[in-house]
């Protein structure tokens, strides 16, 4: 934030009103009238005498009183800068009355203090003592401004002769270069910097300003097509960014800039959040699903922010988080994932080097939305993710959820010198605050691409086999208003709770599992996937669940799957192994999605 407040403007603004106080504190110096630091022969003395000013003594405590004036001319000046950058970084018009009632209102403090302060340490506290000294300070003042404007313009035209000359073999420019075309003698004989930057594009087998797929992504240095990421030459200012950013400026206006703190919520445990969102389901959306199936669902997202559910189409996998929204009340955002879709920049946009605006995507305009709005849940989904590679265009957002909370900021663009971005792009980066959570739909068939274990890994996975038999719903049902807060805080009760978290003997049994998939398949969890099955059961068991069927969703999808594809000739009898192992440390049919997954394998076989 400081250094979109401290610009080399607003420095030079600083340093000339310096430079004006050592001229002031300078000129004081001259004028005083016992020449005891100047002799009476000096320049600004005889000037000062020829435009009859009057010669004043003011005693030690009169020059300390022309230093304090000196001194709040900065401090002012300083003061100013810092409130009209902080008015445009912050979206608040600097010209309204508001603003001007605030520089009206410093400077007043200024003078206040600095003539204040002078004639309280005056000695004799007399009238005609405070008479000189004020006339003192005036003239010193007066003349000063005039001896600073001079050198101003000595100084300024020794700087344009300077210039000039060591230029004079090159063609003047009024404006900037991109506002004013210029053209050298590497222009004629053909090797332009247009042809160039289309060149560039198409060795790369795209379309000049078009990436894969027809879809924008900026031409020139506007874009690195390869990378996703979205470059702004330095060199080129930009417009104000209501030009540039039209939509994330409009919602800096909607809310003023201010963030809504908190919402109201309903008091609702997780056990009553899953069986009311069944139910709801059942009775309003005729949409029935296992209660399991509910449970893992929401306490998924104490686990990561990114759900991955994916199986058979039909079975309800894009209904689960759209009506969820609607249950709690929530924003969702749908984004049905084209084929085309390559880098980041079809999530989160790209800067147009020919219109000179930033093309905003709804992704990008509701994460911004979001931040104002961090109590209220916000869901993203994408539906059918795996139509393009997942790693093409969502993996900055996956390796962001790695970090820690207070890092989960996307860049959107290198933000120019001097352009002031929308409120919350700071830096060029767009934060995803905690309240946002992603839920990509995956089919399974021959018009998608596998997804990978580096994305399985970083999600929660749910899959979608069979559909569910309908059920009667006598009760009641209607819609709940769930913040993100309580939420988090239903999800850290469950985490802290000594009833309902892993204990040692669970984690013995989960080790004798995973240690003989390892020696067996060579297929091991990391941490990673320890830490989501700690913060996962105690939340399944506070949902109603129990902990066998939480870690049996975990191993079945984190482990067992990763054995599809294998075919050699141990892999059936090291899976019979498995089966066995199951059933002696957590008994037959506990760890059923588990004993499924690998007894399906061994059919393929």
């Amino acid at each position: 934030m400081l250094t979109s407040v401290l610009t080399r403007k607003n420095l030079i603004a600083i340093s000339i009103s310096a430079f004006y106080a050592i001229m002031l504190v300078f000129t004081g110096a001259c004028l005083d009238g016992s020449y005891t630091m100047m002799s009476h022969n000096n320049p600004l003395t005889k000037i000062a005498q020829g435009i009859g000013f009057k010669v004043i003594t003011p005693g030690t405590m009169g020059f300390i009183a022309l230093i304090l004036v000196a001194f709040y001319i900065v401090v002012f000046v300083t003061a100013f800068t810092y409130e009209h950058r902080y008015a445009v970084v912050n979206n608040i018009n600097p010209k309204s009355p508001k603003m001007i009632g605030v520089y009206a209102g410093t400077l007043g403090v200024c003078l206040l203090l600095s003539l204040g302060l002078g004639i309280i340490i005056q000695s004799p506290l007399t009238a005609e003592n405070l008479s000189n000294v004020l006339t003192f300070i005036g003239q010193s003042v007066s003349l000063s401004f005039f001896v600073f404007a001079a050198l101003i313009l000595v100084i300024g035209a020794v700087m344009m002769f300077v210039i000039n000359f060591r230029n004079i073999d090159k063609p003047f420019k009024m404006f900037d270069e991109s506002s004013q075309p210029i053209f050298d003698d590497d222009d004629l004989d053909g090797g332009s910097s247009v042809k160039s930057s289309f060149d560039s594009e198409d060795d790369k087998g795209a379309m000049p300003g078009f990436g894969p797929g027809g879809v924008g992504t900026g031409i020139g240095a506007g874009a690195a097509f390869g990378e996703g990421e979205t470059v702004v030459k330095g060199t080129e200012p930009l417009e104000d960014r209501e030009k540039v950013f039209p939509t994330l400026c409009r919602i800096d206006n909607e809310y003023d800039g201010f963030v809504n703190e908190s919402i109201q919520s309903d008091n609702v445990t997780l056990k009553e959040l899953c069986t009311g969102f069944r139910n709801y389901l059942a009775k309003t959306e005729k949409l029935y699903f296992d209660i399991d199936t509910i449970r893992f669902f929401i306490s998924g997202f104490a686990a990561s922010h990114f759900e991955i559910l994916e199986g058979l189409s039909g079975t309800g996998k894009s209904s689960l988080p759209r009506y969820f929204a609607k249950y709690v009340d929530a924003d969702v955002l749908f984004m049905p994932v084209q084929a085309t879709w390559r880098d980041k920049t079809n999530i989160l946009g790209f800067f147009n080097e020919f219109s000179k605006t930033y093309n905003e995507t709804e992704f990008l305009a509701s994460l911004y939305r979001a931040s104002y709005n961090p109590d209220r849940l916000q869901l993203f989904v994408l539906d059918e993710m795996n139509i393009s590679r997942v790693e093409y265009y969502f993996a900055d957002l996956l390796s962001v959820l790695e970090y820690p909370k207070d890092q989960w900021k996307l860049k959107v663009m290198n933000v120019p010198y001097d352009f002031i971005p929308p409120v919350k792009l700071e830096d060029g980066k767009v934060t995803i605050p905690p309240n946002s959570f992603f839920v990509g739909t995956a089919n399974k068939d021959d018009s998608t691409f596998t997804i990978t274990d580096k994305v399985y890994d970083r999600a929660i996975t749910m899959e979608f086999t069979d559909k569910n038999a309908p059920f009667a719903v006598l009760d009641d049902v209607s819609t709940i208003r769930l913040s993100a807060s309580h939420l988090d805080k239903l999800f850290k009760a469950a985490m802290s709770n000594p009833n309902t978290v892993m204990q040692q003997a669970d984690f013995v049994k989960l080790n004798t599992i995973t240690s003989y998939v390892y020696e067996q398949f060579g297929i091991a969890i990391g941490n990673r996937i320890i830490n989501q099955i700690t913060n996962i059961v105690p939340v399944f068991v506070a949902c109603g669940g129990t902990k066998e069927t939480a870690i049996d969703y975990m191993l079945s999808k984190k482990l067992v799957a990763k054995i599809e594809g294998r075919f050699e000739e141990y892999i059936k009898e090291a899976l019979r192994g498995l089966l066995d192992l199951i059933s002696k440390t957590y008994g037959t049919g506990v760890l059923k999605l588990t004993e499924k997954c690998a007894k399906n394998i061994i059919k393929t076989l």
